[in-house]
């Protein structure tokens, strides 16, 4: 094979020798030449690019130059030239579906019988299919240096090329998976969380690789100096990978994988872990959900029951989160094996007691479901009860939403069990009860041993085993008080468990009845809209200013929005009114009169001003001048009475010639003024 390849590079070289020859002369190899020599960093790697794509067998010496700037120290020349090479490869250098294969790898039994024309092409191709691979590897030789670079923001964009060349091409992906996989193990926080998002789209636009990149991501996981952020990184991609039923395989081996790495977290002195020293929070917690995720797809016994003992004796030294988790897988492993213990419920009555738990929507939520699984598979009336005594009182000092959810577990597990089970359930025993002389009881190191109690007369609120609490002498009291709260969503649910009825209703007590979808109620702020709900039945999906919400009938409207859709139907019928009685009023003013004014006012026939105040400032003018006049002269009723005809003709005559005398000594004393003027004139001049 050595004399076929040193006979290939011949002839490579002598087409390469032609094609160079026949465009030494030519004006666009003259113009990339300058361009190459004296133009810009963007046009340099465009010429270079340029004539690697017109011909791949002649411009491996322009793609060589590329990978030389991708070397060199200066960023954005790595930068850009990353962007060509990557584009170069991606798009035309490399085939789609297979891989580069190395001239070695070639049998010369395939030249035979060939024409010497067609053995000298198929040694080029050869030839060139292996120089291809090793300038292949050269690069991602350069773009495994980036990764390492000091600057985010060129590791991103490396790691952005790295996942581009890895879904596109499988060429070299065992390479390219490894060196996306170890980003995961990034010091920077957004690098490590970007890479953990690059698997997870690799998984789902390949699901075949699935096993391949889990088993990679198991390496760096139990590499010898990886730190624990690059672990737990890598559990979070883990716990994301979306199983089917029939990857029974790939299940079982995240189960190990989880399982092996909690062993080796929680052998780290685990007598001196508590809940506020726990070292691995978030590392515990993400193995835990790792493995209620998983531990469902798999098929048969798993032999998880010795590490049932290590789950129990670390429950009670860690966090609520932690421990609610625990609790859910050891039901799930339990529940497997076929019979959930009186350990399980122990540990569970008394985690129950855990501040922390209620503190969170999400953890409250996990810890009734988890209740209401348990409750359903016991078939102990005393425990049962004992459950459901401790789940009440913690409900007389919590919020509506924890209360109407307790109320619905219970409400859905009373209708599993039959009517003697909750006939017993809500009755107190009057007679003493002796309790076993002996029985098991777990200690704080998780260990059991038998215990002598005394016999059991009356309940008890801190007993740490329920089936020994006396819960049976005594009345579940709280559904009383309950019945009487301020919610009445909490008060009708609390009167249907106590009638033995079902409790009607569909949604999420931890979105329903709390106070801020409260607030969006009373603000008539629409409810968001859910891609999953096609139709809009409840009324709680319904905005409650629309024509659909305020017809529904009282009896399909929520406790708690009676108070809200009565005022909105009242104040809706009083707009009514109020519209009806403004239409009667307009009715009232268009009388007849009017209506002939407007129309002789439209023929033009009134071509008046209309002044509607001129009658009314006349008619007080007239007013006035009748008050003056009959202060002067009495009322003119009066002169009638007071005078007859001949003394009203002579009154005449006297005014008529007392105003002609007055006209005339008008004129006088104008004259006397104005002599009198000049007379103090002339006093002046004197």
């Amino acid at each position: 094979m050595a004399d076929l390849k040193e006979e290939a590079r011949h002839s490579f070289e002598k087409v390469r020798h032609d094609a160079g020859d026949y465009r030494r002369d030519g004006n666009k190899s003259r113009w990339t030449k300058m361009v190459i020599k004296s133009g810009t960093l963007a046009d340099k790697v465009a010429a270079l690019t340029l004539a690697v794509k017109q011909s791949p067998r002649t411009g491996l010496g322009s793609l060589d130059t590329l990978l030389a700037m991708l070397r060199k120290k200066s960023r954005r020349e790595q930068v850009i030239t990353l962007d060509a090479i990557s584009a170069l490869f991606k798009d035309q250098l490399l085939p789609a579906d297979n891989k580069l294969a190395k001239f070695e790898t070639h049998s010369a039994d395939a030249l035979k019988g060939k024409s010497k024309a067609e053995r000298e092409e198929t040694l080029i191709e050869w030839y060139l299919e292996d120089q291809l691979k090793e300038r292949y590897f050269s690069f991602l030789m350069a773009l495994e240096t980036l990764l390492k670079d000091p600057i985010d923001f060129t590791r991103l964009k490396a790691m952005g090329v790295t996942y581009d060349l890895l879904v596109s091409k499988p060429e070299r992906e065992e390479k390219l998976l490894q060196m996306l996989v170890n980003k995961l193990g990034d010091p920077e926080k957004k690098v490590a969380s970007k890479a953990c998002q690059f698997l997870i789209r690799l998984i789902q636009q390949h699901p075949n690789m699935k096993p391949v990149v889990v088993e990679e991501v198991e390496r760096l996981i139990y590499r010898p100096n990886v730190g624990a952020k690059a672990q737990y990184y890598a559990l979070c991609f883990l716990v994301q990978i979306k199983l089917k039923d029939s990857e029974n395989i790939l299940a079982v081996k995240l189960v190990k994988i989880y399982f092996s790495l909690f062993k080796v977290k929680c052998s780290v002195s685990l007598w001196a872990i508590t809940a506020k020293k726990d070292p691995n929070p978030k590392m515990i917690s993400a193995i835990l959900s790792g493995v209620n995720r998983t531990y469902p797809f798999t098929k048969g016994p798993q032999n998880l029951m010795e590490h049932i003992d290590m789950l129990f004796r670390y429950i009670y030294t860690v966090t609520a989160q932690v421990g609610i988790q625990i609790l859910m897988l050891l039901y799930q492993v339990m529940e497997r094996e076929g019979a959930i213990t009186d350990r399980f419920y122990m540990a569970l009555y008394r985690k129950m007691m855990d501040p922390e738990l209620l503190t969170h929507p999400g953890r409250s939520s996990s810890l009734l479901n988890l209740l209401y699984k348990s409750m359903k598979r016991d078939e102990s009336v005393t425990r049962v009860k004992a459950f459901i005594k401790r789940i009440l009182q913690l409900a007389m000092t919590q919020l509506p939403p924890f209360i109407c959810g307790a109320l619905i577990i219970i409400s859905e597990m009373l209708k599993m069990k039959p009517k003697a089970f909750r006939a017993e359930l809500f009755q107190a025993t009057l007679a003493n009860k002796v309790g076993p002389s002996h029985h098991m009881e777990e200690e704080e190191d998780g260990t059991t041993k038998p215990v002598s109690r005394t016999p059991i007369t009356e309940y008890s609120a801190v007993a740490r085993n329920p089936l020994y609490c006396g819960a049976e002498f005594v009345q579940i009291w709280e559904l009383h008080a309950l019945c009487r709260h301020y919610h009445p969503s909490v008060a009708r649910f609390a009167d249907c468990v106590l009638q033995s009825k079902p409790i009607q209703y569909a949604g999420d007590p931890f979105e329903d009845f709390t106070s801020i979808h409260f607030l969006d109620r009373f603000v008539y702020r629409n409810p968001k809209k859910k891609a999953t709900d096609k139709t809009q039945d409840s009324a709680r999906d319904l905005p409650v200013l629309s024509d659909q919400y305020l017809n529904l009938p009282k009896k399909k409207i929520p406790d708690d929005e009676q108070f809200l859709h009565r005022y909105l139907t009242q104040k809706l019928r009083q707009k009514k009114a109020n519209a009806l009685d403004d239409d009667m009023e307009v009715e009232s003013v268009a009388d007849s009169e009017f209506d002939q004014f407007l129309d002789e006012y439209e023929k033009g026939q009134a071509d008046v001003d209309m002044d509607f105040a001129a009658d009314v400032n006349d008619e007080q003018e007239e007013r006035e001048a009748l008050d003056d006049d009959a202060s002067l002269f009495g009322d003119e009723d009066d002169d009638q009475d007071n005078f007859s005809e001949g003394e009203k003709d002579a009154l005449e005559a006297a005014f008529s010639s007392d105003n002609d005398e007055g006209e005339t000594e008008d004129d006088d004393v104008d004259e006397i003024d104005g002599e009198s003027d000049v007379s103090d004139d002339d006093m002046d001049d004197d």
